[in-house]
Parts: C-alpha cells; structure tokens; sequence
C-alpha cells in the first residue's frame, strides 16, 4: 500500500469512530405539544384541527378523560355527543415506534368547547274544514324533520298521528273546542332537533237540537226474552239500540223484541233516536235512554200424584198420571241413582220382603220446553213389601195379600 491509500484508510476510520461515539451519546427530545383549535361544534359533534408536529408519526386525542383515539392526520371529528354539553378535548403527538430521536410529546392543555343546541321544529299551521255538529277535520301542512305529531282537544287526552290531518266526532253540537297540534320528530332527527311548540286553533261545530230521548218501556215480558217499546220522536228517522252494552243496531220501527235469553237473568236495553235524512241538518242524536229488565223464572213442572200398586212380597209398581210438558220422569228407590222413564209407571224388583221402602219421582220437561219450564217438585212415596209367601204358596196358588199404597 502506498503512502497516500495508507494515509485515507487512517483518516475515514477517524471518522467513523467519531461519528459512532456521537451517535452512542445521543439523547432523544420529546415532541412538541399540539396545539389544536375548534373548528366547528355541531350538535353532536366537533371538529378539530392543528399543525403537524415536526418529527410525529400520529396523534391520540382524548374527550372528557375518555378513552383515547388514534389519529394519523391533523383534524378529527368527534362524533356521538350529546346537544348543549360541555366538553374539554386534549391531545399529544406521538414518536414513529422505535425513535432513537424522539418521545412522545406532553398532553396538550385541555381545550373547551360546547355541543350546539338541538334545533326546535316549526309548528304546525292549522286548517280546519268539514265542520260538522258532531265534529271537524283539522289539518296542516307537514313540517320539515318531523316523524309525527301529537294533538290534543280542550286540553284532553293526547293522540298521536303520523298523517298530516285528523278528524273529529261525537262531539257537542254548537260547541266551540281548542285545538292544539305539535310536530316531534323523527328517529333520525332526534338527536339534532326538539319537538315544536304547540299550535292552535279554534273550531265550532255546527248548530243543530238535539232529539228527544226516548222514554222507553218493556212489555211481553217471559221467560227468555222481552219486548222494550216508546213512542215516536219529532224529526226522528230510526232509533239505535243495544242490548246489554253489545252491537249498536238500528230499526226504524217503534219497538224491539229480545228472545233466547236465559231465564231470571237481569238485562240493560238502551235506544237512542238518531234524525230522518230530510231533518239531518237540523237534529242530532238523542242521549241514550235505559232500561233494565228481568226475564221470568222457569215453571217449575207439577208433581207426579204417586200410587203404589202389585204390592207383592219381592215387587211392587209405582204409577202416576200424566204430568204437562213432561217429556221424561227421574225414579229413584231409596239412596239408588235416579233412572230415566218415559213411561208413567216403574217396577221394582227382587225386594226384600216385610221391607219399608221409599221412592221418589219428578218430572223433567223436553228440550224444547227447557227455555219456559224447569223440573218439578219430588214426589215421594213409602211402600212396605208384604210377607213372603209360605212353602205351601211358592207355586202361587193362595191369592195375594190385600195391597194398600202408602203416600
């Protein structure tokens, strides 16, 4: 080697060992704190923005001590806040992972801000048409924003709608009412804007008189039903009635006949009278008039007039006359299960002999009569069996004893 390649060998190996003794000896610097600024503050949301940060590879922002958000740029924007709320917002720059050169920077000063205040819907302009007595239709054109709206009458019960009209009924005759309508808004409004103020209106229903209420009175009266009667009403067409709270129906006659009702059983008929069409515009509907009646009580069947015959010493025959609307007798013999006959007689056998017994009959009526009339009364009767017949008589040649019913 030469002098002169000897002499730079010497002097890049200098070199070298200088600059890694100045790089061992480094010391990284922590970056420099950002400094943002609010740019917009919606009603749910912020949006900030600041200088980048000489030497930082991203930023973490926090909101209110919540958890931090990663940013890569120089501005976010906050969502998912809550209208007319106070926040503070702080962030700091952070180091490329690995830096020999630089730490993260401190946490900025926290910087204050408030969301904006949801926005109030317009209210309503209303209309009112199609006045009639009994009601009238209240509409409005529809407001910007808005899912539904609430109204209400004379400060009563608040309804809901999502149309942009709604119309009255059953209402007083030649009465002036309030109307009051808001607009809410819709679920995707809700987080940026607030129900109107209410809007209102006032309506009156149209003049007519109201018709006479029936004066009502109840006639025919069985066992499954009643007749309920009045007399006709000035400028009445047809009169509605209702049985019990049911079905309004309507008859343009001047009574109403109830069947197939339970027997004693306790009824609410109510009738009102409603205008014929030529007086339509110059009447309204009665009240209701009401009247309570009670079905009679099934007729109780005659009872059986019992005669014991054929008194034998094992046997004997009850009998009895024909009972009306009977359609079948219940016999029972002491404490034995009642049996069904649609004859006039029973015969008991295989008895004891010398023996007291007692049986009992009432009447049942048919089906068909079951809605008039209901089981009679029991009849009774005791028969004693008479003594056993001897050896001599087991063929049956000695005649029998005398027989004597018992009631």
């Amino acid at each position: 080697m030469n002098r002169v390649c000897f002499a730079a060998a010497i002097i890049l190996a200098a070199f070298a060992a200088v600059t890694a003794c100045e790089k061992q000896g480094k010391t990284p610097v922590s970056l420099a704190a950002p400094s943002p600024v609010l740019v917009n503050a919606g009603i749910d949301n912020a949006t900030f923005m600041w200088e980048a940060v000489k030497g930082a590879d991203s930023y973490k922002v926090v909101v209110n001590d919540g958890e931090p958000v990663s940013v890569s740029g120089v501005n976010i924007t906050i969502n998912n806040l809550t209208a007319s709320t106070a926040y503070t917002m702080k962030m700091k720059a952070i180091a490329p992972s690995g830096s020999d050169s630089w730490l993260d920077s401190d946490w900025s000063e926290p910087l204050a801000f408030s969301t904006g205040a949801k926005k109030m819907l317009d209210s309503p302009v209303l209309t009112v048409s199609n006045v009639l007595a009994g009601g009238f239709t209240v509409s409005w054109a529809a407001v910007k924003n808005a899912g539904k709206y609430v109204y209400k009458i004379d400060d009563g019960q608040e309804m809901q709608t999502t149309e942009t009209s709604f119309t009255t009924d059953g209402l007083k005759h030649s009465t002036r009412y309030v109307v009051k309508v808001k607009a809410v808004p819709s679920e995707a409004q809700a987080a940026l804007a607030v129900e109107s103020e209410w809007a209102e209106v006032t309506a009156e229903t149209q003049h007519r008189t109201d018709l006479a209420n029936p004066v009502l009175a109840a006639g025919d009266i069985h066992t499954n039903g009643f007749t309920i009667s009045w007399a006709a009403i000035p400028g009445a067409g047809k009169y509605n009635y209702k049985l019990d709270g049911g079905d309004v129906r309507t008859t343009t006659e001047l009574s109403v006949a109830f069947n197939s009702l339970a027997a004693l059983s306790q009824h609410t008929v109510e009738v009102q009278a409603a205008p014929s069409e030529v007086n339509i515009d110059n009447y309204v509907n009665s009240g209701w008039a009401s009247i309570q009646v009670t079905t009679l009580d099934l007729v109780a069947l005659a009872a059986p007039v019992l005669k014991a015959e054929n008194v034998r010493g094992q046997e004997f025959t009850v009998t009895w006359a024909a009972v009306p609307h009977a359609a079948r007798y219940m016999c029972s013999l002491g404490d034995a299960e009642a049996t069904p006959v649609t004859a006039t007689s029973i015969k008991y056998e295989g008895l004891q002999a010398e023996t007291l017994y007692n049986v009992k009959v009432y009447a049942v009526p048919s089906d068909a009569e079951s809605v008039t009339y209901k089981a009679g009364a029991v009849a009774s009767i005791d028969v004693t069996t008479k003594q056993a017949p001897s050896d001599d008589d087991k063929e049956g040649g000695l005649s029998d004893f005398e027989e004597k019913p018992v009631f």
